[in-house]
C-alpha cells in the first residue's frame, strides 16, 4: 500500500505516506488490513494481496497525487465510486490540500464546485457558463439548475434514505 502511495519501491517518505492517506480517509481501513501499510494489493500480485472498493480506490489515487505534492492537479471524476456526502468530505479536505496549487477538477456531480476559484461549465457545444458558485447561482441558468437538482443527494437525509 505504501508503495502503491509513493509511486516507487525505494525511498519511501513513511511520514507522507500517513499524512496522504489521513487526508483521504483511509487510516482506518489501511490499519485494518493484516500488514497495515506495507499490505500487497490485488490477489493478482500476492496471493494474500488487499481488494479495494471502488470508492477506497479513488481515495488511494488521491493520496497518490497529495504525495508527489506537485504545482498542478488534475483530477478527472476523482470521487465517482463515493457516495455524495462522502465525496463533499473529500473535497472539503482536498481544498485547503491544493490551497497555493492550481487543481482542475473534472466532474459531473457538484460536491466540488463550492470550494473552487472558477467554474467552467461545458455542454456539447462548449464553454456554456463561466463564474464563481455564487455568480453562477445568481444568474439562473444551467449551472444553476444542475446545482439545485444534485443538490438533495448533498444532505444528511439523502444518505440516511429519508
Amino acid at each position: 500500500m505504501r508503495e502503491n502511495v509513493a509511486g516507487r519501491l525505494n525511498d519511501i517518505d513513511d511520514e507522507r505516506v500517513n499524512k496522504a492517506l489521513e487526508k483521504v480517509g483511509l487510516t482506518e481501513d489501511v490499519n485494518a488490513l493484516p500488514e497495515k501499510a506495507d499490505q500487497m494489493m490485488l490477489k493478482v500480485v500476492e496471493e494474500d494481496g488487499a481488494m479495494l472498493s471502488g470508492g477506497q480506490n479513488q481515495k488511494l489515487a488521491i493520496a497518490r497525487a497529495l504525495y508527489k505534492d506537485a504545482n498542478m492537479v488534475i483530477l478527472d471524476e476523482p470521487t465517482a465510486a463515493l457516495d455524495a456526502l462522502a465525496e463533499a468530505e473529500i473535497y472539503e479536505n482536498f481544498s485547503s490540500l491544493v490551497k497555493g496549487k492550481t487543481a482542475v477538477f473534472i466532474s459531473h456531480r457538484l460536491a466540488s464546485t463550492r470550494f473552487c476559484d472558477h467554474i467552467a461549465l461545458f455542454d456539447k457545444d462548449g464553454l456554456k457558463e463561466y463564474g464563481t458558485h455564487d455568480e453562477l447561482m445568481e444568474r439562473r441558468g444551467s449551472y444553476y439548475e444542475m446545482f439545485t437538482v444534485q443538490g438533495k443527494y448533498y444532505t444528511q437525509d439523502a444518505k440516511d434514505g429519508y
